[in-house]
């Protein structure tokens, strides 16, 4: 009997569905029923946890062995052919050298690609390595003292290093498996290759993003941390060098790996290139018991069974906004995510154990440029007056306003908790969040934590707890570009989620990829 895999002829084998505590020895039987054979090697491809009638895992395998055409026709969409999309690299346009603004996961993947293909890399850093950037986060929790430049939103790894790892995407593309193997091959678990919710934690993402960096040295690229991108230079009609608040580098290609955070940088981008406003969404961070939502969405008791998640909508046409939440957090923590003196906002954190006692999530409201206003940067200004009135209600010293949903929803200051204790540093402070957001999103929060709570019972519990502000979903600005490079400079390339197409850690690497191979490439 053997679990693994090294054949270069395979199938894959679909909707093999077992009990969610079977071995994997059950899960050999299963195969070897199917396929009426003995001698074959396998290994998982991906899996799911279905917990619709009943608690099942729903398997997808490669096996390297022949099977009889008798065989595929019995099974007949339930198997195929597999073959692997290999990733070969060649650099097509003799590229020399690359500079890479920012240090997470498009910049990171950007580099790596390009490195891989011999191109020289550097990459510039506004914020602090792993070690120093766990510092700084561990001061503003302790001692409510922030680093603008080094926080939970900047530095090496960039934003999702301090989150639950989730690495969940919408993506189609074959590429996206190369991201997990590199992952896989710098620390993070290997079940991240099959499972349909596959996540690292931040413990664990944190290793990870330090052994992708060794990585990057090893290959000859150079990193520099604490060095802000401040200007640009031009000369016949591309970008000659690029200026930081430390020296002047020049390249033959400028990637902008920008956080959807670099506010400062978007301001003086939109002297030199294309920017537009963006819709995005903002609200809360809502928290409830982990075993509340685990009992919600199993209906029994089991600690062999992964922490329960959760995924929920809301709409009505004559709503102007729409509602959902985003960004679970199970086993998680609430965190400060600020990067701007006196202006607040959270952001939610798993370990990959996920062993913490609240869930939770983010419950935010849909916003268009036609409701914050329609020059580049109105999502930004927009932003920036929500955190202001979300740090004053906190009491300052980036304190958290916190409210129970049972307040929120009767329009009343809390003035008490129930059995959920908020998990927020440094600190928190009972309040009224009605008086943070306009009527209209606080109204369409409101319907859909009852509406969200006939899906998952219990979501609309009394004791419930709302964490104010989430603002930072996704960027409120998109950088216009064509081919990965912007509308005015072939040799400027605006990649990720800060740069507006990209939402999370496998979509901004793989956009980062995309953009290496067009660079050498295309």
């Amino acid at each position: 009997m053997n679990y693994n895999i090294n054949g270069d002829n395979l199938i894959i084998l679909r909707n093999i569905k077992l009990p969610f505590d079977a071995s994997k020895e059950d899960l050999f039987k299963k195969v070897k029923n199917l396929i009426k054979k003995d001698d074959f090697s396998y290994s998982i491809y991906k899996r799911s946890l279905d917990a619709r009638d009943g608690i099942f895992y729903v398997y997808q395998v490669l096996v390297d062995t022949d099977v009889s055409p008798q065989i595929f026709n019995k099974l007949k969409n339930n198997i195929s052919y597999y073959n692997e999309e290999k990733l070969i690299l060649y650099n097509k346009n003799k590229v020399k050298s690359a500079l890479v603004v920012g240090a997470g996961p498009a910049g990171l993947f950007c580099a790596y690609t390009l490195l891989m293909a011999g191109v020289g890399v550097k990459i510039i850093e506004r914020g602090d390595d792993i070690d120093t950037r766990m510092e700084k986060i561990k001061n503003l929790m302790e001692n409510s003292i922030l680093d603008e430049n080094s926080n939970i939103s900047f530095g090496e790894g960039g934003a999702g290093t301090f989150s639950d790892g989730k690495l969940t995407s919408r993506s189609k593309d074959k590429r996206s498996r190369k991201i997990f193997e590199i992952l896989v091959d710098h620390g993070a678990p290997s079940d991240i290759l099959y499972d349909a919710m596959p996540h690292i934690g931040t413990d664990v993402l944190r290793k990870v993003i330090k052994n992708i960096r060794k990585s990057i040295l090893k290959m000859g690229g150079e990193f520099y941390f604490r060095t802000k991108f401040i200007d640009l230079k031009f000369e016949d009609g591309k970008v000659k060098s690029l200026i930081t608040d430390k020296k002047e580098f020049e390249a033959c290609q400028y990637i902008l790996a920008l956080g959807n955070s670099s506010r400062d940088t978007f301001s003086f981008l939109n002297k030199y290139i294309s920017l537009e406003a963006k819709p995005f969404a903002l609200g809360f961070r809502i928290e409830h018991l982990q075993s509340d939502i685990n009992f919600s969405q199993y209906k029994i008791k089991n600690e062999s069974l992964p922490q329960a998640s959760y995924a929920l909508t809301y709409s009505k046409k004559e709503n102007p906004h729409s509602a959902y939440t985003f960004c679970m957090c199970p086993g998680g923590y609430v965190v400060p995510s600020s990067t701007e003196k006196n202006r607040l906002c959270v952001n939610g954190m798993s370990e990959h154990k996920r062993n913490g006692i609240n869930a939770n999530s983010a419950l935010v409201c849909t916003v268009s440029p036609d409701f914050y206003g329609n020059s580049p940067l109105g999502g930004i200004d927009f932003q920036r007056k929500i955190e202001e009135r979300a740090f004053i209600l906190g009491g300052g010293k980036y304190f958290a306003p916190v409210q129970k949903v049972c307040d929120f929803l009767a329009d009343k200051e809390s003035t008490s908790l129930g059995k959920i204790i908020p998990t927020y540093k440094p600190g928190y402070k009972l309040t009224s969040l009605n008086d943070i957001y306009s009527p209209s999103i606080n109204k369409v929060l409101k319907e859909a934590i009852l509406s969200m709570d006939k899906k998952l019972h219990g979501f609309a519990n009394n004791d419930a707890i709302l964490t104010g502000v989430e603002t930072r979903t996704s960027s409120p600005v998109r950088i216009l570009r064509k081919d990965y490079h912007t509308l005015e400079y072939n040799n400027l390339r605006p990649i990720g989620e800060g740069a507006g197409f990209a939402g999370g850690i496998v979509s901004s690497a793989l956009d980062g990829l995309k953009c290496a191979i067009e660079i050498l490439e295309g």
